[in-house]
C-alpha cells in the first residue's frame, strides 16, 4: 500500500469513527412538495435531506425517466452533492458516475475504499429515512484517481415507490467533532444522561449507521488503534463508550490525566499532553469538553498499554 494511501485511508477512518455515538444537530428538511425555500449548505444536515426531497418531488411530476436523465448527468452535481437512486433489484439506477449505473448495491459498489460493506445499511433504509456513513469520493475534491477525493460521506436515504433516493455530504472531521460535541453538551446539560443517550438512539440518527462502521473499523488492521465516543461522570466514571467493558471504569486511566485539562469551551488533547510517566495512551488526538464538570469527547486512542 502507497503511503499516500495509507494516510488517505487513515484520515477517511478518522474522520467515520471520531463521531461515534453523535447525531447530527438537524432538523428535518422539506417534505415533498413544500415551498419552503432550501436550507443553507452551512447546515449540510438539513441541505442533504432537502436535495433528496427535492429529488423525490421531481420524480413525484416529471416521472422517473426524466428524473434519471437529470440525475444520470454530471450537471446535476451541486458542489458536493447528488442524487443516487437504486430499484427494487438493487441496482442503481440513478447516478453522475455512467460506471456505477446498473451495479448491484450488494457488490463492490457497496463496499468503500477501507472495505466497509455499506450497501445492506443503504438497502434498510424506511420510508422515513435513516443515515448511512461510508467513505467515498467527493466529486467536489476530485476523482476515484485522486486518493485525498475520497472521504467520509453521511448520505440520506428515504425509500419511496419501491426506489431508494438518497444524497449525502462529506465531513471536515477538525469541524464537525467540536460541533457534534457541543450538541452533546447541550443535552446533557438539559436532562443528564439519559437524554443524551435517547437522542443519540434516535432510529434517524447518525449514531444508526455509525456504529457498525465504527465496530468495523476496530476490528480490522486498518488502523492502528481505537476510535470512540466517551461520556465520563463528574468523578470520572466512564458512562458512555461502544466498548462495554470500559463503562464504570476512569476516564484517566484509558487517556491518562490530560483529560482534566478539558474545558468548558473543548480542546483536542494527546497524548503528548500527558505528564512524563503518566498512564494513558501512547498515541491520542481525541476532543474534549467539560459540561459542568462531566466530560464528553471523541477521538482516537491507542488501546494498548501506556
Amino acid at each position: 500500500m502507497s503511503a499516500a494511501l495509507k494516510t488517505s485511508k487513515l484520515a477517511a477512518a478518522v474522520s467515520a469513527v471520531v463521531a461515534l455515538g453523535l447525531l447530527l444537530g438537524a432538523g428535518c428538511g422539506n417534505r415533498v412538495g413544500d415551498e419552503a425555500p432550501a436550507p443553507s449548505k452551512s447546515d449540510p444536515a438539513a441541505y442533504t435531506r432537502y436535495v433528496v426531497d427535492q429529488a423525490i418531488a421531481r420524480y413525484e411530476t416529471e416521472g422517473l425517466d426524466a428524473a434519471l436523465a437529470h440525475f444520470n448527468s454530471p450537471d446535476s452535481i451541486d458542489d458536493q452533492w447528488y442524487v443516487f437512486v437504486i430499484d427494487e433489484n438493487d441496482a442503481v439506477i440513478g447516478h453522475y458516475d455512467p460506471d456505477r449505473l446498473g451495479l448491484d448495491v450488494k457488490g463492490w459498489v457497496g463496499t468503500d475504499i477501507n472495505g466497509y460493506n455499506f450497501g445492506p445499511q443503504i438497502l434498510a433504509a424506511p420510508e422515513a429515512g435513516r443515515w448511512v456513513p461510508y467513505v467515498y469520493v467527493n466529486p467536489a475534491a476530485g476523482t476515484l484517481d485522486d486518493e485525498g477525493a475520497f472521504e467520509l460521506k453521511i448520505a440520506w436515504v428515504i425509500r419511496h415507490d419501491g426506489l431508494l433516493f438518497g444524497s449525502g455530504w462529506y465531513i471536515n472531521t477538525e469541524e464537525f467533532v467540536p460541533q457534534l460535541i457541543s450538541e452533546a453538551a447541550e443535552h446533557f446539560r438539559s436532562g443528564g444522561l439519559e437524554a443524551i443517550l435517547e437522542f443519540y438512539n434516535d432510529p434517524q440518527g447518525v449514531s444508526v449507521g455509525l456504529i457498525p462502521i465504527a465496530e468495523y473499523y476496530n476490528r480490522t488492521d486498518t488502523l492502528d488503534g481505537y476510535f470512540t465516543g466517551i461520556i465520563a461522570g463528574p468523578d470520572g466514571e466512564i458512562l458512555s463508550h461502544i466498548d462495554p467493558g470500559h463503562i464504570g471504569t476512569d476516564i484517566e486511566d484509558l487517556l491518562g490525566p490530560a483529560v482534566r485539562n478539558a474545558t468548558a469551551d473543548g480542546s483536542w488533547i494527546t497524548a503528548a499532553d500527558n505528564p512524563a510517566g503518566a498512564d494513558g495512551p501512547r498515541t491520542m488526538r481525541f476532543w474534549i469538553l467539560d459540561v459542568d464538570g462531566a466530560l464528553i469527547g471523541a477521538g482516537w486512542y491507542d488501546d494498548g498499554d501506556g
